[in-house]
């Protein structure tokens, strides 16, 4: 007999349960309706019972916030500014992001949080609440878990942009000190350069973001393969990212040619092959010092491929992480093969290259 598949209540709470499990720094997440119903809430288990009172206290403060900061979210959402955006408490940091049409996202943080490292991620995490309340979520290509992406500290979206220096307070010791909100509509188009050695797994996880089939056996990309495709971030829907991918083959003869195609590039992914120790070691001392002399300080992705292969891993993931901080990289580990991490990686970076760049479009 075949179990039921999970409701939409379900499938909210787990994604929940996923993000704050995922997070250092969130403590609390809810997501309520237009209405101000609470439709899902997940906060950290806690192990004594002065911390499960403590976790109680702020669940009832956030109540007496709620209505207020709905009223408000409301009244941007009718000016059509409404984006996101975070205040902060006498002990906390509180984020605030649209869910479509139908929710809101609201997060408890640690007072401490880098905003420039939880936007992101929260952003994605919107726009996965977003398409189970429309039923329009493809679990084919997508996943409820979220992607594990250290980002380097010296990654900024430029948040002093967004920053409010007086605001009327929410309520008694609530104040705003960030609104994402959008002026005009905006089209960006953003090139990424795909790098690594012949047979890490390059083009598919290009075909997988653009949601091609995989062909089983390995045929060598000859040059350049060039694809396009266009992403929206959650609460921005007039607004367009056009990815320009850049496939560069990994082949040593083809070196002339791809230096062509580094020009103009937002960001650069750096494929190795876990089970591949060789491939690890020219990801660094070839395919980075390569990109990096050429292309100066844009965001680099060092991209573990093949987890699973599990048993043939070569390079630990504490290693990969390691390097990545040494050469100030994001990093995350992914399986084409298995479209594990593939989609939301692009996503992520897609959404931090958006608000990076925000200023050029306001």
């Amino acid at each position: 007999m075949q179990s039921k598949p999970p409701t939409k209540a379900e499938n909210l709470q787990y994604l929940l349960i996923n993000f704050v499990e995922s997070r250092d720094d969130v403590l609390i997440a809810f997501i309520y309706s237009k209405d101000g119903l609470l439709m899902a809430k997940y906060g950290k288990t806690e192990n004594t019972l002065q911390e499960d009172r403590e976790k109680e206290d702020v669940y009832g403060a956030i109540t007496g916030i709620v209505e207020n900061l709905l009223d408000k979210i409301s009244l941007e959402y009718k000016a059509g500014r409404y984006g996101s955006g975070s205040f902060e408490t006498d002990d906390n940091r509180i984020i605030y992001l649209e869910a479509g049409f139908e929710a809101t996202l609201l997060l408890v943080c640690n007072y401490e949080t880098n905003l420039n490292k939880l936007f992101p991620i929260a952003y994605l995490v919107v726009e996965k609440i977003a398409q189970l309340l429309e039923d329009s979520f493809d679990f084919k290509y997508n996943t409820l878990e979220i992607p594990i992406l250290d980002v380097d500290d010296s990654f900024s979206l430029g948040l002093d942009k967004f920053s409010i220096q007086e605001s009327t307070p929410i309520v008694d010791g609530v104040k705003t000190t960030h609104q994402f909100t959008k002026e005009k509509q905006v089209e960006r188009l953003f090139k990424l350069i795909i790098l690594g050695s012949a047979a890490v797994g390059k083009t598919t996880l290009v075909n997988i973001f653009l949601k091609k089939e995989n062909i089983v056996d390995y045929r060598p990309t000859l040059g350049i393969c060039l694809s396009t495709q266009q992403y929206h971030v959650q609460g921005f829907k007039d607004d367009v990212i056009k990815f320009l991918i850049c496939d560069l083959a990994g082949q040593s003869f083809f070196k002339r040619v791809r230096r062509e195609y580094y020009k103009g590039a937002n960001c650069a992914f750096i494929v190795y092959d876990v089970t591949r120790r060789d491939s690890f070691e020219e990801a660094i001392n070839v395919w980075f010092e390569d990109a990096k002399k050429e292309l100066g300080n844009i965001p680099f992705v060092l991209i573990g491929n093949k987890i699973d292969k599990e048993d043939e891993r070569e390079v630990t993931k504490e290693e990969g992480l390691a390097k990545a901080k040494e050469i100030k990289s994001f990093f995350i580990e992914t399986s084409a093969l298995q479209n594990i991490n593939v989609q939301d990686t692009f996503k992520i970076i897609g959404i931090g290259l958006f608000f990076k760049h925000f200023e050029e479009t306001k």
